[in-house]
């Protein structure tokens, strides 16, 4: 149901949901090169579906690189968090300061929030709000399949930038403690890099913010 490619010079994962009806849904799409679009379309191929919505868990330049690209090619345009606007329009500027290429943003269409339901036809994907990374980031959990689109808030051992324009640290030790470490331990976690993990695994031993409370950032929100 989950198919994931990792996209750009950043290694974003970029995420395809098959809804088993011919449709696809595709998460955070950070494709940017040529070969990286053609591995989408194979992708597509074998799974005999089209893109039908195009969804963000935030704004940050390497989660949108091939927005443009989805617009041309399917005529879709993203849909995000309407609090993370303008991280998304800053993205341009941002690849100008790392010195990579980047196609003009498209439109974007600001109708996510948090508790309302996404249909990917054999899942159902509830938005939770999760700041603090980026102000508008959101994360799209499959309850009855047990699995979430985290974006750049929870990985493998560690969790999202709180360095970057926009991050609150507070926020985001807040949004791991209140809506992911709240769902079963079971959950797997697909986040924005880097292989998944489980939302058990990183409440027992993730160094920065775990279910005992003596993660690094979380002493560091306290202070």
């Amino acid at each position: 149901m989950v198919h994931t490619l990792t996209c750009n010079v950043f290694g974003e994962q970029t995420y395809v949901v098959d809804h088993g009806n011919g449709e696809l849904t595709v998460v955070d799409p950070g494709m940017s090169t040529r070969p990286e679009r053609e591995a989408f379309q194979a992708l597509c191929e074998t799974l005999d579906a089209k893109p039908v919505q195009v969804l963000l868990t935030h704004g940050h330049l390497d989660h949108v690189m091939g927005c443009q690209w989805m617009k041309d090619t399917y005529g879709l345009l993203p849909r995000m968090h309407a609090e993370d606007r303008e991280t998304y329009e800053r993205g341009p500027i941002a690849a100008q300061m790392y010195g990579v290429p980047m196609d003009p943003l498209p439109d974007v269409e600001l109708d996510l929030a948090h508790g309302d339901v996404v249909d990917c036809g054999q899942a159902q994907l509830e938005i939770r709000f999760v700041p603090g990374h980026a102000p508008g980031h959101v994360a799209f959990v499959c309850h009855e399949h047990g699995w979430v689109l985290g974006g750049d808030v929870l990985f493998e051992g560690s969790v999202g930038r709180t360095d970057l324009p926009g991050c609150y640290a507070p926020h985001l030790v807040t949004s791991i403690e209140r809506q992911l470490f709240t769902l079963p331990d079971d959950t797997l976690v697909w986040p924005g890099h880097g292989g998944p993990t489980t939302v058990g695994a990183e409440k027992r031993g993730n160094p920065f913010v775990n279910a005992a409370g003596s993660g690094l950032l979380q002493r560091e929100a306290e202070r």
